[in-house]
Parts: structure tokens; C-alpha cells; sequence
């Protein structure tokens, strides 16, 4: 199935496009906000972009930062916006914007269009299809080795590595805590979590828990053999267990 990409800041209009692109024919995806987007469509190449932002001046950086990228420029786009005016239409289609759509004629017209960027671009996707990074399977060049992809409901969450704080057991679910105070429930056990995570920033500290170390306030002693570890940037702290504790000891020596 193709999958579109839906870079968006309105929920309303989420609605609409779902109730007007057939489910059985496209896979559609939202992102969670606009830098999660643009992040997105550059690591995940869709086959389809559609930009449906309230702000002009934000439409118009993020057609330049797609078409601006090697990688992506070559990725069909439909805007959808409010401005019905010729010149931001002119705008939008000389910085390579495949279709301009006002947002009263969504219902009438955007699934025409879609329709045609997919035919338009068929025999290219062909000519790339084995280069392609799909969301599901991961398959292609880039190395997924610096950040995670996660569904919240139908929304897509870019998150770095590099922000996570720490990772907490839920049963078969994990909790992600990232340094922007978001709070993630995803369906990843921890072991998993350490096969994909980089050692050289993250320990587990307990069975339920793992840390990245570079978010470490600091490190108190609690008794002869367990330690509390206080955190950046979140107010809960997280007690070392006394099989993890050596390793504790041997990564932070005293």
C-alpha cells in the first residue's frame, strides 16, 4: 500500500482527510508536529507528502527544507491551506509543490489528486522502490542506530536517542521519558530496548529500569549495597538493584 505522510498542526483536519482517503488504498500517516515531519519524511522516505498547516510562513520553510534535501526532493507534495490567494499559490508551486489545494475543495479534489502524483511518479518509484526506508519493516541503507519511531494513536514521534532520559518496565509495555517532559507508553520490552539502545549511553540499573547516563544529576549512596540515582529534568529518582549495583560501581568508580 502507499504510504502518505500527513505533516499537519490541526486535529479537525485530520478527520477530514482520513474520511476522504480510503483506508483500504493508502496508508496514512501523521505526524506528531511539524519538526517531527520534517524529520520523518527525510529518515522514512514516503511515497506521498501533504502539508495541511494553518501558517503560510511555515508552509513555505518546510517545501524548502524538503525540496532543499537531496533525499526528499524527489518526493511528490499537495499542499492544503486556507490562503486561497494567487501569489501564495504561485509561491508554493515554484518551490516544487506538486498541487496547491484550497481547503474548501478537499472533499472534491484530493483524492484526484493523489491519485495523479501517484501515476505521475509511478515508473520513478519503481526505479528507487529497493532504496526506500518503509516505516514498518526498516529495510534500505540508513541505519536506524540514532533515534526510534513511535506511533501515539495515529500520530508519528520522532525521538532521538539522545533524548531519552529513561526507560521504566510496564509488563509487556515500556514508558519513554524524554528530556521535553513527553511520556510515551509503546509496546517494546525492555530487553529489546537494550538490543536497540547504544551501550555507551544507556545502563540498566534494575530489572525495570534502564537510564541514559547522561542525563545524571547525581549519584546517592543509600546503604552499603544500593544506590538512588537523581536525574535531569525529571523530579523522579530510581533506585539501583543490588545485582546492577557492580555494574554500577564499575561504571562510576569512586
Amino acid at each position: 500500500m502507499k504510504k502518505i505522510l500527513v505533516i499537519q498542526n490541526n486535529e479537525i483536519e485530520t478527520k477530514r482527510i482520513d474520511s476522504i482517503l480510503p483506508c483500504d488504498e493508502f496508508e496514512i500517516f501523521y505526524s506528531h508536529n511539524l519538526k517531527d515531519g520534517l524529520e520523518i519524511s527525510l529518515h522514512y522516505l514516503p511515497d506521498l507528502i501533504i502539508l495541511c498547516i494553518s501558517d503560510d510562513k511555515e508552509i513555505v520553510d518546510s517545501l524548502t527544507c524538503i525540496n532543499d534535501e537531496e533525499r526528499t526532493s524527489s518526493i511528490p507534495s499537495i499542499v492544503i491551506s486556507e490562503n486561497n490567494s494567487f501569489e501564495q499559490m504561485r509561491k508554493v508551486m515554484e518551490l516544487g509543490a506538486d498541487d496547491y489545494l484550497p481547503m474548501k475543495l478537499i472533499e472534491k479534489s484530493l483524492l484526484i489528486s493523489v491519485n495523479k502524483r501517484f501515476d505521475k511518479f509511478l515508473k520513478l518509484k519503481e526505479l528507487i522502490s529497493n532504496q526506500i526506508n518503509t516505516f514498518e519493516d526498516g529495510k534500505g541503507n540508513l541505519k536506524r542506530d540514532d533515534h526510534i519511531l513511535v506511533k501515539i494513536g495515529n500520530r508519528l514521534k520522532f525521538v532521538k536517542f539522545t533524548d531519552i532520559i529513561c526507560v521504566v518496565a510496564m509488563k509487556e509495555y515500556s514508558k519513554l521519558t524524554t528530556k521535553d517532559d513527553c511520556k510515551i507508553i509503546v509496546r517494546k520490552s525492555l530487553k529489546n530496548w537494550i538490543s536497540v539502545l547504544p551501550a555507551k549511553s544507556f545502563l540498566q540499573i534494575h530489572r525495570a529500569t534502564i537510564i541514559n547516563i547522561d542525563y545524571i544529576d547525581k549519584i546517592v549512596k543509600t546503604n552499603d549495597r544500593t544506590y538512588t540515582v537523581h536525574l535531569k529534568y525529571i523530579s523522579e529518582t530510581f533506585d539501583f538493584s543490588q545485582r546492577y549495583a557492580n555494574i554500577m560501581r564499575h561504571t562510576f568508580p569512586t
